[in-house]
């Protein structure tokens, strides 16, 4: 659950994010949103000044999973942020 208004973003208020490395964990279920949601979030990230090479995503078959898959991300790669992505 979101805990900023979102439609108050601004672009220039975000940190460069260039030197920084995120990981993404998405469900494949429902995977026309989820595919759309990651897409999304990879774009952001690159247009904030992220490299592609800095950004772990995680697929896994459902909600129930997404725990595991951010605890193997957390604990395997140095990361800045990780987010959970799921419908």
């Amino acid at each position: 659950m979101a805990t900023a208004n979102l439609s108050a973003y601004d672009p220039d208020s975000v940190p460069d994010a260039r030197n920084m490395r995120f990981g993404i964990v998405v469900s494949d279920w429902n995977r026309d949103v989820t595919r759309a949601l990651l897409d999304g979030a990879v774009n952001t990230l690159k247009k904030h000044g992220t490299a592609e090479e800095n950004i772990v995503v995680k697929h896994v078959p459902g909600s129930f999973e997404l725990t595991l898959g951010a605890q193997w991300l957390a604990e395997y790669d140095d990361l800045d942020e990780l987010s959970a992505l799921v419908v």
